[in-house]
């Protein structure tokens, strides 16, 4: 008797779980239509009014139980982020005005392992895009706004916090990179914590500002428990101090998380994974006739010890297993290409950015091509 009532109970449950990702699945759909409306509004009049009715409907969708663990698929363009511990989720969208400046949104679930409850946190973006980033502790209401595209969980002071690495669109003339903590506090929210370390000083988040034309890399390397980014430097000794004019300069930086800190370590070596495979298309102009043509180039790392590439390379590559050994024998590192332009694209962020930018006519994009030769 006692066995046909557990597996009646068993039963019931497992329906029950079926009909709530069935509605999940519903909502969702019903969701993304919000979305589409969102992102096809006709002024920025309408980009408000559509997204406070967006906002609303994601906040009772994610109300609903089994919100939490649901895999959302259909919202293309929300950033979804989970941690890998699996009690933080965060949803994410960026808002694109027609004098090209953006706003953001976000909610931050999480789940109180104490009550057994998701709580839900609205972040509300505060931050004039001109005005300069906090550099303190700020709460969920006064956001500075960012569209995260990693999350981290570290240990400190035993509790567990999470580094988020972010971008804003910032301004017409600047992007920015953003390397944040969120801490919870009870039923707080909080941004920011004094975890990074550069030289004497410990700040508590860190904030890039470069140029609209260019693209910085940040992002996360897990095997070596670092954050790898690219070095920024003014196109012009001149240009020092004005960040609109700062672009990469092919060296790297890493903050690596070391005696309960991130520690800020210059002109550390990044390497490609050895299964990444990549090409790219660059458009090589054409002498005689005058017209570009399509070239494509391998864009991954040639191992210099491979008797089949050896007429591929003209020099010996720098890898973190080989730098000992390369100080040992004094080889001279090879000189830095300084001030030259990285237009690589920004970490894949499944977002809808430059919807209002001024489309490059034919001439330019020549002109474009022939710089990136």
């Amino acid at each position: 008797m006692r066995k046909k009532i557990l597996l009646s109970f068993l039963f019931f449950n497992a329906l029950n779980s079926g009909f709530s990702q069935i509605d999940l699945a519903e909502r969702e759909t019903l969701l993304n239509q919000k979305l589409e409306n969102l992102r096809n509004a006709k002024n920025d009049e309408e980009v408000d009014s559509l997204n406070t009715i967006f906002k609303l409907e994601m906040l009772s969708f994610l109300k609903l139980e089994g919100a939490f663990t649901y895999p959302i698929t259909k919202l293309k363009t929300v950033a979804l982020l989970d941690s890998p511990d699996k009690l933080v989720r965060i949803l994410n969208w960026n808002l694109e005005y027609s004098d090209m400046s953006y706003a953001y949104c976000a909610y931050v679930m999480r789940w109180d392992e104490n009550k057994e409850e998701v709580k839900i946190t609205e972040l509300v973006d505060k931050l004039d895009p001109y005005t300069a980033k906090p550099e303190g502790v700020i709460d969920a209401k006064n956001w500075y706004g960012a569209l995260y595209y990693k999350i981290v969980p570290i240990e400190y002071n035993g509790k567990t916090e999470y580094t988020l690495l972010g971008w804003d669109g910032g301004t017409t003339d600047s992007n920015f990179k953003i390397i944040d903590v969120l801490t919870f506090a009870g039923n707080s929210v909080k941004l920011g914590s004094p975890l990074f370390k550069q030289k004497n000083s410990f700040a508590k988040r860190m904030v890039f500002e470069y140029s609209d034309k260019s693209s910085m890399s940040l992002k996360y390397d897990e095997p070596l428990n670092r954050i790898v980014f690219d070095h920024l430097s003014p196109e012009a000794p001149s240009l020092k101090g004005v960040y609109a004019f700062y672009v990469p300069d092919f060296s790297y930086d890493a903050l690596i998380w070391e005696e309960d800190k991130w520690l800020l370590k210059e002109d550390v070596i990044a390497i490609n994974k050895e299964d990444e495979k990549k090409s790219k298309t660059v458009y090589v102009l054409n002498e005689k006739t005058g017209k570009l043509r399509e070239e494509k180039l391998n864009d991954n790392w040639v191992n210099p010890a491979d008797p089949n590439k050896q007429n591929d390379i003209g020099h010996v590559a720098r890898t973190p297993e080989s730098e000992s050994l390369n100080q040992e024998e004094n080889i001279t590192e090879p000189k830095k290409k300084r001030y030259r332009r990285d237009r690589r694209d920004p970490n894949g962020l499944s977002v809808t950015t430059g919807k209002y930018k001024r489309k490059k006519t034919k001439f330019t994009q020549i002109i474009d091509a022939i710089r990136n030769i």
